[in-house]
């Protein structure tokens, strides 16, 4: 008895995920993988041991056997033993139908399987954590002692497949392997990145963005495939990023990047994560970024950060309503104080809403609390408008213990935001947990103009571009931070980048003081602050200007970096409201090439 033709054998295994439920298939990770995504996976992991020689071909989560399909089709001289598993019992029928030779059944392929045993592994394993529903307790204390590799926190089915995989391999044996994009850039994934490049020559990286629905799951999300011999050392990565279809993984050269071990390690000396460069010259300018620059955080570090000063869920029971507080007699006043008659005063709780790019009051309070919170652009440069109010004679007396100013920093951002490094210089207020607080590493003479040029670094183009690079999630952590690198700064221009942090950033009565500490400190004595939008542009290019000459960058790197969609990024986006020459990338451009900007 035959079994079905390949086409029809593909046509079962992908109607057997779409008849689950959407919640069935994300609790269990089912994804079918196409045969445009599986052959040729499949046929590069193969080619270089598919000389004749019997081979033995697992898939470890099966699934509808989309995988072993693939290895079928993609062998031409080689025989085969094919082995599958999947805890999905009638998902493991259908592969078993499709191919009727293969030795396929239910089962965990987490735990069973011979280790060391197959040529090859070739898999799509499911992208979960690892559930309690399918795990007792003592299970899963049995699988954290039993896999060394998973870092510290959540078990990933993902993660615990590709060290399962690297086990069933035989020494020479050849990895194919679907996972999402955290595997190469999330912390607790470190140590498999450490197997792949030290246990491993690992051959391929090829990233894709889910935007023409590859697979049926959200359109932004990312994944790439992972090519690897057991075995050696990986010298250079070949790596390709954000590629939104499998035309070009199909063809014989796909494009791609070099990506060499020791340059992982060079830009990210604490995590070794892999930055999504798109071409060589990201690399050549994110090595020569890093070379000139200061750690951020971390030792030597020129900054220290914590992610705000008040947890929005643990410390709710702090926070008083902005508008209750108003309704029971509460006013603001011009320097940010609340106050009642005997009544303690109360002080406005920054939000990462409330705040953009070198402006302290971006955003004020419109309705709603939670996920329903809206947020509107202030109706006047003073009008500051909090969602919660906390009480100000604790932040007070514990105001010797922390510098006069701060620099606030965006936790959620994202790297094709118009913009990911999104800073503003502070007075001392309190901060919810979507901003990032950042404050001087050590002790300074001159705190405000230090967090004050810090501030105009962070929030320049330059620094933007090489944090989006790194930036592969949506929580900008002091994990991410850590690697990055800030500018070195003459005398010079570390006053001139203060100066016009200043500028920007204290515009409103209630950031007066940050006048006062610039005057005592000796490094301003003017104020001048900068509200015309015309006159804030200028001064924005004018930080992008010192900063890239800090960097060493050239004419022609900037030019690189402000070249526009789809390669910048998000830069495109930025002051979408203006004519493309008048942008900042632009003006940037302008200033740095000493001619008129160029079309963006």
């Amino acid at each position: 008895m035959t079994g079905p033709s390949q086409e029809d054998a593909w046509g079962a295994a992908d109607r057997h995920q779409r008849s689950l439920s959407p919640e069935l298939r994300k609790m269990h990770g089912v994804w079918f993988t196409p045969p445009e995504l599986a052959l040729p996976t499949a046929r590069r992991a193969l080619a270089p041991i598919d000389d004749g020689s019997p081979l033995r071909i697992c898939d470890p989560a099966v699934g509808g056997g989309s995988f072993l399909l693939a290895a079928r089709e993609a062998l031409q001289r080689s025989p085969a033993e094919f082995f599958g598993l999947d805890i999905d019992d009638h998902a493991a029928s259908i592969a078993r139908d499709a191919l009727r030779a293969a030795q396929i059944q239910q089962g965990d392929g987490l735990k069973e399987l011979e280790d060391g045993s197959f040529d090859a592994v070739l898999t799509n394993p499911p992208w979960e954590t690892l559930r309690e529903a399918h795990y007792t307790r003592d299970e899963l204390a049995t699988m954290r002692s039993q896999f060394k590799r998973q870092g510290s926190g959540k078990l990933f089915t993902y993660r615990l497949f590709l060290e399962r995989a690297h086990r069933l391999l035989r020494p020479g044996g050849r990895l194919g392997i679907i996972l999402p994009a955290s595997m190469w850039f999330d912390r607790d994934a470190a140590q498999l990145r450490e197997m792949l490049l030290d246990e491993c020559r690992w051959e391929w990286l090829y990233g894709f963005e889910n935007r023409e629905r590859i697979f049926d799951i959200d359109s932004r999300y990312r994944f790439g495939v992972v090519i690897a011999t057991k075995g050696g050392r990986t010298e250079s990565v070949r790596a390709a990023f954000s590629r939104t279809s499998v035309e070009g993984w199909q063809t014989e050269r796909p494009d791609h990047c070099e990506y060499p071990r020791a340059v992982i390690r060079e830009l990210s000396p604490n995590a070794g994560t892999l930055v999504e460069v798109e071409d060589h010259r990201d690399l050549d300018l994110l090595r020569r970024i890093q070379r000139v620059g200061r750690p951020m955080l971390g030792a030597g570090g020129l900054l220290t950060w914590r992610q705000g000063d008040f947890n929005m869920t643990s410390d709710k029971d702090r926070f008083v309503l902005r508008e209750r507080a108003e309704s029971d007699g509460y006013a603001g006043e011009p320097d940010g104080v609340w106050r009642a008659e005997d009544r303690p005063d109360l002080l406005p709780l920054t939000q990462g809403a409330m705040i953009y790019d070198l402006d302290a009051n971006a955003g004020a309070h419109d309705r709603g609390v939670g996920h329903k919170t809206r947020w509107r652009a202030p109706h006047d440069a003073d009008e500051l408008r909090p969602l919660y109010l906390v009480e100000a004679g604790p932040w007070r007396r514990a105001a010797a213990a922390r510098p006069p100013a701060r620099v606030g920093l965006r936790a959620l951002s994202n790297a094709t935001n118009e913009r990911t490094a999104i800073a503003c210089l502070l007075p001392d207020v309190p901060c919810g947990n979507s901003v990032g607080v950042l404050a001087p590493a050590e002790g300074s003479t001159q705190p405000v103009r230090d967090l004050a040029a810090a501030a105009a670094a962070i929030a320049s183009l330059p620094f933007d571009w090489a944090l989006r690079m790194r930036l592969s999630g949506t929580n900008l952590n002091r994990f991410v931070l850590t690697d990055c690198a800030l500018p070195p700064l003459s005398a010079a221009a570390q006053d001139e980048l203060a100066r016009l942090a200043l500028r920007l950033c204290a515009t409103t009565t209630w950031s007066a003081p940050l006048w006062d500490h610039a005057a005592r400190e000796g490094w301003c004595a003017a104020r001048a602050p900068a509200r015309d939008p015309e006159e804030r542009r200028a001064l924005q290019t004018r930080v992008d200007v010192v900063v890239a000459d800090a960097y060493g960058l050239s004419a022609e790197d900037v030019a690189w970096i402000t070249r526009g969609e789809p390669f910048a990024k998000g830069f495109w986006r930025i002051e979408r409201d203006l004519a493309p020459t008048s942008r900042r990338p632009s003006r940037w451009r302008a200033a740095t090439s000493g001619c008129s900007p160029s079309v963006y």
